[in-house]
Order: structure tokens, then sequence, then C-alpha cells
């Protein structure tokens, strides 16, 4: 019996000496050189076509001078979020097909990418929906949170590809 146990106990201490990242059962997978984590890429037509529009419209990068804000003043000049503004926008040209029926010039590409770093799958935790509806901080807010405008961004959130 003394045996058995003394056998127990050494196999015991072998199992915990033997787990870990450098042990004979490892915790960890080692991801190599060339690891990547799949990127979302959001819908770029319905940004274009939808959203870029709406920002526009809302007066999210000049600002409105009547609600308070300095002309120029928002995210045209202010913040990290820069919107670059550039006429005639791209979702003038859109067709019935939700898709631009031109190539988007750069400063509508910037805009693209800078939303799209302010997006998530999960509108509810995106700064592109919380900040506009006074959820998190901005410094009024733009539109409601059950409004057309959120219901644009939300939509948006659920057009993606992982790439």
């Amino acid at each position: 019996m003394r045996t058995l146990a003394r056998r127990l106990l050494l196999l015991a201490s072998l199992l915990v000496v033997g787990c870990g990242d450098s042990g004979f059962f490892p915790n960890t997978v080692d991801p190599g050189q060339d690891f990547g984590i799949a990127e979302v890429v959001y819908d770029s037509n319905y940004f274009y076509c939808k959203v870029e529009p709406m920002l526009f419209q809302m007066r999210c990068g000049s600002g409105d001078p009547s609600k308070g804000d300095a002309s120029g003043g928002c995210h045209f000049n202010v913040t990290s979020y820069r919107l670059t503004d550039y006429s005639p926008l791209v979702g003038k040209s859109c067709g019935a097909n939700a898709a631009p029926n031109q190539s988007p010039p750069v400063q509508a590409e910037n805009n693209y990418r800078t939303s799209e770093a302010k997006m998530d799958r999960d509108p509810d935790t995106a700064a592109l929906l919380n900040r506009p509806t006074g959820v998190a901080a901005h410094p009024r807010v733009i539109f409601k949170s059950n409004s057309p405008q959120a219901d644009i961004i939300r939509a948006w959130a659920t057009k993606f590809s992982s790439q």
C-alpha cells in the first residue's frame, strides 16, 4: 500500500513539474513568427453611401455654431477622430444598389479608415455610436440613441468581413 501511495505521489509530482510552458504538458501555444489576428473590415460602400453622408449632415466635422460649436471646431480640426471635408461627397454618387458610382477620393478613404477605427461589431461599445449619443464623453449630444442616425451606425456594425 505504501508503495502505491509513493508511486501516486511521484506521478502527481511529475505532472505538476511537467505542466507549464516548458514542461511535458505546455498550457500555451507558440503562434510562431507569422502570427496575425483576423481584422474586422467594415463595408466601405455602406460607409460612403450611408454613414459618411449622415455624419456630414449632422455637422460632425464642421460643428454647428447654432448649437454652441465653434465653426470648424469639431471633427475637421479639434479631435483625434478627424474627418476631412471634400465635395462632392461620394454618397452623392450612390446608386440603388447602395454602391458608389465613383472611386472614393483620398479624403473619403481617410474618413472611412478613421471612422472604422471607432466602430465595433457590437455597436453598443462603439465610440462612433456612444459619443454622439452622449453615452460616452462628448461635448454635446448630436443625435439620440433611438434615432435613424443611430440606426445607420448600428446597421454598419453588421456589415463586415474578417480578413
